[in-house]
């Protein structure tokens, strides 16, 4: 995963939704509270083994993260449920976790540079 590259597709973003600058600035902001309440509920669910919930976070994420291309999200969010249903070592799980933080921090600051 390289986090070099700009992340979020601001044209795709502006072509959803017309070119209209209120618009992106409104969807930018949306998605600023949906991933990070996603990047907290991840941390969260996954270090307390809780599939229920960490499935429900998932669910609420997923569209969002498939419209804008994201899917690294949506392939660590599978591993995590893969993990728990493993047992993985709670070390295994904190590393997942920690490059979820890092990616959902990228997404997050470009996001915050449209609105």
């Amino acid at each position: 995963m390289n986090l070099d590259l700009p992340l979020v597709d601001v044209e795709l973003i502006k072509e959803m939704l017309y070119q209209e600058e209120a618009y992106v600035k409104e969807f930018a902001a949306a998605s600023v509270q949906s991933f990070s309440e996603f990047q907290n509920s991840f941390r969260d669910f996954v270090l307390a083994r809780d599939m229920d919930n960490l499935r429900r976070a998932g669910h609420k994420i997923k569209p969002a993260a498939l419209m804008l291309h994201l899917n690294p999200i949506i392939d660590m969010y599978e591993k995590s449920k893969q993990q728990l249903e493993d047992n993985a070592s709670t070390e295994e799980l904190k590393k997942l976790v920690s490059s979820m933080d890092e990616y959902c921090d990228q997404v997050l600051s470009e996001l915050k540079e449209i609105i």
